[in-house]
């Protein structure tokens, strides 16, 4: 019987009841990994956890306060003046005792933990949820303890998580685990703050890379989610009532413009410091398990002369933006909460600088805005404004998004009128970080693992697609001893572009051109030697490594000034495995541009 017949031989013999029931599990099956309505249900069950998670951190977070610092209901670390010395240190260094017993026992990292934004930019979406839940665990206990961090990065990292397991078990394809992933990090932001628009503003720009209309109501659905699940668990405190003040002038747009400026360039102070504190532990003789309770004991001892700068700042924020601090007093904490941010990063705790960049922000704009006003340059009911400008144009600096940045400032104020004052600032600050340090606080850290991320952008499938996987293992290979006679009787004009050519140990020698080769006249004269093969070798550099990824190769064909590359294994034999020319390897990459340009924009 024939492989046909006998296929339908055993679809015949299955009873019609099992083969009915096959048939609809595989329409379910497929229904579930390509219906956009399933992917937005998705999206919608996964903000809603992550918001209901970032809530619930969140309240941990402040009821831990309450209990390890005493302080009375109702109030946040960050808001009091004054704090009991010995127990504030304890429970500082008591905090850098369970971060680093959980790094040294609980998970020794054979690798690095995979963020939302890497895992969208390098992998497909794809995360690990048991390792971003001790991530989380990380920065619970960081922000319970009082460090100079928010918690951000927490709930952001097991949003995440959730929604790449949630995309792995509905099979989705690579684009929609993506989606699922930014959806995680937008109803964690949206539930925190209760401000959907920065929520979808956040996913877009950071952990996707990309907006489309595709796009839109996946991630859109998430974040208002988010926001209802977390208003149902605790509700939302997070406005900031603030005076309306209007651009009435060119003095005052120059002022925001200015504000902007100055927030980048001390963003970037802040994050040379982190950079710098963690080069200074590495360089320590205090061992690994011991450098987070360094950094909680140096936390507490600043915090002695600036108790403001302990916790994520929410509460001073609204104390500056309310009733206003000396200069003295501003500048102090400004400087004091730098060091203790990058102290806190630097010595080994989790967490995220979202909130801590806000507050830093909100400091810097309302120290312009003062200084301003004591030299005539702003009126005194500039204040206020200004410090938000401040509060956005930093996280914009520090965070890299912008238009985040900006809705936050609009939804936490609920005023309209903050709008254009706002968007000049994040601009100025944007500009100033790319074209002076290149890098916000999240790029920047995979810059310095090595790692070329600018943002979520999809650039896994160029790291997928290797010279190993672009070879053609069809090779013309002659030893370079031979005769040009002896190559000549060997190959015809025309038959292929290049030879390979090798030494005696089998060793690539470099690639002779036919072409110019059989231009040259043979030797009339029998009494002469014949000329050597070696003599037409050329592109002796023209070879890569098998995990030459495609991105760093197709620069190489103009580079060595050839139209095929050689592909040998590492190692010191160079041992040939294939070739690539640069025609095929341009096809594969404009391919691939157009595979992603579909997922993206659906068609």
């Amino acid at each position: 019987m024939r492989p046909f017949a006998r296929k339908l031989h055993g679809i015949a013999s299955v009873p019609r009841g099992a083969a009915v029931l096959r048939l609809g599990r595989s329409r379910v099956r497929r229904v579930v990994r390509d219906s956009p309505l399933v992917l937005i249900a998705a999206a919608t069950a996964v903000g809603s956890l992550t918001g209901t998670l970032a809530a619930l951190l969140v309240s941990l977070s402040q009821e831990a306060h309450v209990l390890l610092f005493g302080l009375p209901q109702g109030t946040h670390l960050s808001g009091m003046t004054g704090l009991p010395v010995l127990r504030t240190l304890l429970v500082l260094m008591g905090a850098g005792i369970l971060v680093g017993a959980m790094t040294q026992y609980l998970r020794r990292p054979k690798h690095d933990f995979v963020d939302p934004i890497e895992a969208n930019a390098l992998h497909g979406g794809r995360m690990s949820l048991a390792d971003s839940t001790f991530v989380t665990a990380q920065s619970l206990v960081s922000s319970a303890g009082g460090l100079s961090l928010g918690i951000e990065g927490g709930y952001t990292q097991i949003g995440g998580a959730i929604g790449s397991r949630m995309g792995r078990l509905l099979k989705r394809r690579r684009i929609d685990m993506r989606m699922l992933v930014s959806a995680g990090a937008a109803g964690g932001i949206a539930g925190a703050f209760g401000a959907p628009f920065a929520g979808a503003a956040y996913a877009f720009e950071l952990i996707l890379g990309t907006y489309t209309v595709a796009t839109l109501a996946p991630v859109v659905a998430a974040a208002v989610a988010g926001t209802i699940a977390a208003e149902g668990l605790v509700g939302h405190t997070y406005r900031i009532p603030i005076a309306s003040w209007r651009l009435s002038g060119d003095g005052n747009i120059l002022a925001s413009v200015a504000l902007g400026i100055v927030c980048g360039g001390v963003a970037i102070a802040l994050m040379r410091g982190v950079t710098a504190t963690e080069q200074v532990a590495r360089a320590s003789n205090v061992p690994r398990i011991l450098r987070p309770v360094a950094g909680g004991l140096a936390v507490g001892i600043v915090s002695l002369l600036a108790p403001h700068i302990l916790g994520s700042g929410h509460e001073a924020m609204a104390l500056v933006l309310q009733s206003g601090w000396p200069i003295p007093t501003l500048l102090t904490v400004l400087v004091f909460k730098i060091a203790a941010s990058a102290i806190s990063l630097g010595s080994g705790f989790r967490g995220g600088l979202f909130s801590t960049s806000l507050f830093l922000g909100t400091l810097t704009g309302a120290l312009v805005a003062s200084l301003g006003a004591h030299l005539g340059i702003l009126s005194q009911g500039a204040d206020g404004l200004m410090s938000l400008v401040g509060m956005a144009s930093f996280g914009a600096a520090v965070i890299g998004s912008p238009m985040t940045m900006a809705l936050l400032a609009v939804e936490i104020t609920q005023d309209l009128a903050v709008v254009a004052p706002v968007l000049l600032g994040v601009v100025a600050a944007t500009l100033t970080v790319r074209h002076t340090f290149g890098y916000s606080f999240a790029t920047w850290r995979f810059h310095l693992r090595g790692e070329a991320i600018l943002g979520g952008e999809d650039i896994g499938w160029a790291r997928e697609t290797t010279a190993r996987r672009l070879m053609r293992p069809d090779i013309t290979v002659v030893p370079a001893s031979l005769t040009v006679s002896e190559f000549r009787q060997r190959f015809v004009p025309g038959s292929v572009k290049y030879v390979v050519a090798t030494g005696k140990d089998g060793r690539f020698a470099g690639l002779i051109d036919l072409a110019g080769l059989f231009a040259k006249r043979p030797q009339a004269e029998p009494d002469e030697q014949p000329t050597r093969l070696a003599d037409f070798i050329g592109n002796t550099d023209a070879w890569v490594p098998p995990d030459l990824t495609i991105d760093r190769l197709l620069p190489l064909f103009d580079e060595r000034e050839t139209e095929m590359l050689v592909v040998l294994q590492p190692g010191d034999h160079h041992i040939i495995e294939g070739i690539i020319t640069e025609t095929y390897a341009l096809k594969r990459y404009r391919l691939e541009l157009e595979a992603r340009r579909k997922e993206i924009f659906g068609a």
